[in-house]
């Protein structure tokens, strides 16, 4: 003989209950989402600051170590001088430049390697912008990845150094990018960084062929 089946019907409580916890899941997630995008922004601005001060220290360190030591004004600037001493003319020695620009490349493009395996990690308490709550908090893992364009660029300038004397400085530019990477986020970022080279002092009146001076450009840097 056969049984029939009896079903049980869901209760209007139970049915009620179930659209209740589905609307707070639903209210959860919504809000989870928008903390997410709100301090998603703030934690990838603290990660951008961190990341560029890393790689400026590391570029500056690297240029100190192997560039600086290795340049001298007078290999940069030839001089010639009539019989009273006075300056006839001047030349940019443009293979001792262009030895610098690549020498330099190489060594930034090193540096930002180096600390790209680097495990950097930021408290999420950085975010808040309140000094007491910068180190409190999870860590935030940060990833920096070297994007492998360096350019680098020599360029001079005069300043005054007391009664009739002019200093002439002659700069190092170098300007890299990264790309810092968080969680679901990531950010190109360019790092500038600007170091004296060499420097001399001139007395009396700077020759104009002096003040003219003509630095290699970029593109004409081999390697």
């Amino acid at each position: 003989m056969l049984r029939r089946r009896h079903y049980r019907r869901a209760s209007p409580g139970s049915i009620f209950s179930f659209v209740i916890l589905v609307f707070i899941l639903l209210l959860l997630v919504e809000g989870l989402l928008a903390i997410q995008r709100k301090i998603a922004p703030a934690i990838l601005d603290a990660a951008v600051m961190e990341c560029d001060g890393i790689a400026t220290k590391a570029i500056n360190r690297v240029i100190l170590d192997k560039v600086v030591p290795t340049v001298s004004y007078k290999d940069l600037i030839h001089i010639e001088k009539d019989e009273s001493g006075k300056i006839v003319m001047a030349q940019v020695n443009t293979a001792e430049i262009n030895r610098i620009m690549a020498l330099t490349t190489a060594a930034t493009g090193e540096a930002v390697t180096d600390i790209s395996e680097r495990e950097i990690k930021i408290p999420l308490g950085a975010v808040s912008g309140l000094y007491y709550l910068a180190s409190y908090g999870p860590k935030i893992p940060v990833k920096m990845k070297p994007m492998g364009r360096v350019n680098t660029v020599v360029f001079d300038k005069f300043e005054d150094a007391g009664i009739n004397q002019t200093r002439h400085k002659i700069y190092l530019q170098v300007i890299t990018e990264v790309q810092v990477i968080i969680p679901l986020i990531e950010k190109s970022v360019e790092v500038f960084t600007m170091m004296p080279l060499a420097d001399a002092i001139y007395i009396g009146e700077v020759p104009e062929t002096l003040i003219n001076l003509s630095f290699p450009r970029l593109d004409e840097v081999d390697g």
